[in-house]
């Protein structure tokens, strides 16, 4: 039986295309470097007092040739092993010298000290306080537990680049309370130092740690509950939810104004407040249920066209209305396959959620992505229920039956 890490390993596994396009449109500051992680032979690992070394690349005379790709993000998001160099970081500024994002990275190296629990324990604090402190701003702060051992990474994510000068300040203007928060040390910021012509730090992305066994898991504000981190799929709902806030206040250099004066000035200059996190991601106390579009609840006969849809299937309606009571309902469509432009999913999206809307279907959302959505259950007519981890071998015979009945069915009609 699978363990819990290897569960959660396949969710980030099955999540990372989505994850990848979600770090490129916001995180991804230039395309020809990035950091990554070099696993240490033996002897380099008594030599380093550690087992991996971070490293920039390409190298300088190789730098344009290989990118930052779609396909290098997903492969760091579905890395199951850290000891294979997939797992990579982001630098913090642009060669324009602006940033989309601001991190903060919260140590917590000597996890085998004798004071190692009462340090993580004054980490969690002070970046609980810092995240606090963000949404006060106006920001939509994401928390992370980065190593499960009391690291902690905090970003904030702009909705647009801003001058890396003034997203600088912003960060040292927070961490710079450093000593209050009764932390050891000031937390690395991202970006650290503002050079026209260096490449800057970069940030390890969310996902498997570089050395340990442990994926990210997200704050998610609810702190009434038993355990408030929110992983596997959870935590990557989270993430791919993070609204980007407005830029930081100007500042003409990084001798930083005062704290209190400066997140006056940010909460001026938010004409909208983020979403609290703990709002957004509170329980509703529902399950969540994904119905197929086609075969379900509308008629498969139809003709006039991509975008048109079937007549509602009887009783279709009222099912949803039922489905409705104790559940929130997630319209599952393969008419977005094969869809190559976002003009295109739009124009899809519209026509379904105006036929939903004229016959009066009850649901909660028209799910437009490729990957599959995480549920409690799956409604389709073309699906076949196999769950030998609950029900033994036989489970196998049975699903086996049912699956050459539908095609049997299928080829029939």
């Amino acid at each position: 039986m699978a363990s819990k890490h290897e569960i959660i390993g396949e969710e980030w596994k099955q999540r990372a295309p989505e994850l990848a396009e979600w770090a490129m449109q916001h995180l991804v500051n230039r395309k020809d470097v990035w950091g990554q992680y070099s696993v240490l032979t033996p002897s380099e690992r008594i030599r380093e007092g550690r087992s991996y070394k971070a490293m920039t690349l390409p190298r300088k005379d190789m730098r344009g040739d290989d990118m930052v790709t779609l396909d290098k993000l997903a492969r760091h998001f579905a890395s199951r092993h850290h000891h294979k160099p997939q797992i990579i970081g982001l630098h913090a500024k642009s060669k324009q010298t602006t940033s989309k994002w601001l991190g903060i990275d919260i140590d917590c190296h000597d996890t085998d000290a004798v004071a190692a629990e009462d340090h993580a324990r004054r980490n969690l604090n002070g970046a609980l306080k810092w995240w606090r402190d963000f949404q006060k701003m106006g920001y939509d702060p994401l928390l992370i537990d980065s190593n499960g051992a009391g690291g902690y990474h905090l970003w904030v994510l702009f909705r647009e680049a801003a001058p890396t000068q003034d997203v600088y300040a912003l960060a040292k203007s927070v961490v710079t309370q450093w000593e209050s928060n009764n932390l050891d040390e000031e937390p690395e910021t991202f970006p650290k130092k503002v050079k026209q012509d260096s490449l800057g730090a970069w940030f390890r992305l969310p996902g498997l740690h570089h050395s340990r066994e442990h994926y990210s898991k997200i704050w998610s504000g609810d702190e009434w509950l038993d355990d408030p981190w929110l992983d596997g799929h959870a935590a990557i709902d989270a993430i791919l939810s993070v609204v980007p806030g407005p830029p930081p206040p100007k500042s003409t250099d990084v001798d930083l104004k005062p704290r209190k004066t400066r997140l006056t000035t940010l909460k001026k200059s938010s004409s909208k407040k983020a979403s609290a996190r703990k709002n957004r991601f509170k329980s509703t106390g529902k399950a969540t249920i994904c119905v197929d579009l086609d075969g379900v609840l509308a008629d498969r006969t139809y003709t006039k066209g991509k975008t048109d849809i079937g007549e509602p299937i009887d009783g279709a309606v009222d099912f949803t209305h039922e489905l409705a009571k104790f559940s929130e309902i997630l319209i599952l469509t393969s008419r977005f396959s094969g869809l190559k432009t976002s003009q295109e999913k739009e124009k899809m999206e519209k026509a379904i959620r105006k036929w939903l809307d004229r016959h009066k279907f009850s649901y909660t959302q028209i799910w437009t992505k490729s990957a599959k959505p995480p549920a409690q259950a799956y409604i389709d007519d073309h699906g076949v229920y196999c769950c030998p981890a609950k029900e033994g071998i036989g489970a196998f015979a049975t699903a086996l039956a049912s699956t050459k009945y539908l095609l049997k069915i299928k080829a029939e009609s």
